[in-house]
């Protein structure tokens, strides 16, 4: 099942804890407080100070770079509302150009209150745009582009950049005489085969498209979901799943930033090799209790001969590839292997996945497991996964989850009627980014 490890040299990578480290201070910093209903005013207003007395002349600090900066100011200038130089310094220039974002998307303008969900929508769409090449798709640049990323949202057809073909024009003209009625002919058979009763069955579902349906709830709704707001727990479990999401992603791109000797598509390919591997526990999520999937897991990653550091920052770049990608498995498979490592904060994903069907079967009653688990860990002071520095969102899934339970009743965990049989780690290695201590 495991695929040949690849040579050493290719997989060596100029990682280092630190930082992974700042990326999470950074992106904490940047759109931390947005996360539960706030706005991102920190970052934003950095280096704003009262208006010195008249002939006093006071020296400003430099505006502290932020890797969430750098994305923001990234997107904006491709789509067209050039922030400057990409230096990750939320100055006039950036805000300036935030507003006229927020003014073409219709949002409230404030260069000061770049709303969270203004954030995911514009990063979600830089991802759409380049890693899942709706630019290529579409033949457009600029607002145009992000304009049509808005209609593939809102389930409208999509512009198009590209020439529309003319209808031909026939060679000869037919004249039919009016006595005599045209003969229809008949279609031609089809060739025999397997009869497909899912040929025209919907695609997968997209975490990116949903993702952004939800944002334009939030929009709709004024906001993030808090506790204060608490009414509709799906919608804030909804919100929050989409901010970890971001958050991996963010994480993810720091760290693949540092990787040494790799493009991006052979990344990519390193990772569904990782993906692959875990196939067998990835189809178990949906099956089996959390508790003994996790042993399994442990077993599995024990087995595979891989100091911890390298394969959790291995999985934290392929959560990243699998969420920018839409591939569900590969986030899945992810998240399984962090909490196997000693991060059970990242269950919350996995109680996500469960509850919404994204990379698993909708199991409900397994999702409260995953998330309870998880919720239990940062209660107890676990690391935080996603936005650390945020008292207020344990609480809130915490909120959210049991109101889900009372209106659905809580969920009582599936029986194992038999022992779960642990699967033999197989002798070949599994590819990973080596961080360097």
């Amino acid at each position: 099942m495991f695929a040949k490890f690849l040579t050493s040299a290719s997989l060596i990578a100029a990682l280092a804890i630190a930082p992974a480290d700042r990326a999470e201070a950074d992106a904490a910093d940047f759109i931390g407080g947005a996360i539960i209903g706030g706005v991102l005013g920190h970052a934003l207003t950095q280096g704003q100070r009262p208006r010195p007395a008249t002939g006093t002349r006071v020296v400003r600090p430099g505006i502290p770079a932020t890797q969430q900066g750098r994305e923001t100011q990234t997107a904006l200038n491709y789509f067209g509302f050039q922030a400057g130089t990409v230096d990750g310094q939320i100055g006039p220039g950036t805000r300036s150009a935030i507003e006229r974002f927020q003014s073409a998307m219709g949002y409230p303008v404030n260069g000061r209150e770049f709303s969270s969900y203004q954030f995911d929508f514009l990063m979600d769409a830089y991802f759409w745009a380049t890693n899942q090449g709706g630019a290529q798709q579409t033949g457009l640049r600029g607002q145009s582009l992000l304009y049509a990323y808005r209609d593939s949202l809102q389930g409208g057809p999509v512009q198009s950049g590209f020439p529309q073909p003319q209808p031909t024009q026939p060679a000869t003209t037919v004249i039919v005489n009016p006595a005599q009625p045209t003969p229809v002919q008949p279609a031609p058979a089809a060739e025999a085969g397997m009869p497909n009763l899912f040929a025209n069955a919907q695609p997968q579902m997209s975490l990116a498209n949903s993702c952004n349906a939800v944002m334009l709830q939030t929009s709709s709704n004024g906001g993030y979901v808090t506790l204060a707001t608490l009414s509709e727990p799906g919608q804030a479990m909804s919100e929050q799943f989409c901010v970890a999401r971001t958050y991996a992603m963010a994480r993810g791109e720091e760290l693949m930033g540092q990787i040494a000797g790799l493009t991006q598509a052979q990344i990519a390919e390193q990772c569904g090799t990782f993906a692959a591997m875990l196939s067998d526990e990835i189809d178990r999520l949906s099956l089996i209790d959390r508790a003994p999937l996790v042993s399994e897991m442990q077993t599995v990653v024990a087995g595979t001969g891989v100091a911890p550091a390298d394969l959790a920052a291995t999985a934290r770049v392929c959560l990243a590839v699998g969420y920018a990608q839409d591939n569900m498995r590969m986030a899945v498979g992810s998240a399984l292997t962090l909490v196997a490592l000693g991060e059970p904060a990242y269950g919350e994903l996995l109680g996500h996945h469960l509850r919404e069907g994204f990379g698993a079967n909708t199991r409900r009653d397994l999702a409260v497991q995953w998330y309870d688990a998880s919720i239990r860990a940062l209660e107890q002071g676990a690391d935080a996964a996603f936005m650390p520095g945020q008292p207020e969102r344990t609480p809130l899934l915490r909120a959210a989850l049991m109101r889900m339970q009372g209106a659905q009743g809580a969920a009582a965990p599936v029986p194992a009627t038999q022992p779960v049989p642990v699967p033999v780690p197989s002798t070949n290695a599994m590819p990973t980014f080596q961080v360097n201590q």
